[in-house]
């Protein structure tokens, strides 16, 4: 099995019409998945991405976007 990465960067090497045909399967086998398991899937799912250093760059970089926003708002 692919960990997150490696299948992150096969993602981004697709072409766009092969990127929306994968994410329209994997769509699909989340919503089986979610009918099948339930929330185990989604709570399986969520703990595997916390382990996962680039969506854990990303989820940072995009915290630190909002933060000025976030301030700017609270003033």
């Amino acid at each position: 099995m692919q960990s997150i990465d490696e299948l992150a960067r096969t993602i981004t090497q697709l072409n766009p019409s092969e990127q929306q045909a994968l994410m329209e399967k994997v769509s699909k086998l989340n919503s089986e998945t979610d009918r099948n398991n339930g929330m185990d899937a989604r709570l399986a799912l969520m703990q595997e991405a916390m382990k996962d250093e680039l969506f854990l760059a990303d989820l940072h970089e995009v915290m630190d976007d909002f933060r000025y926003v976030d301030s700017e708002a609270a003033a």
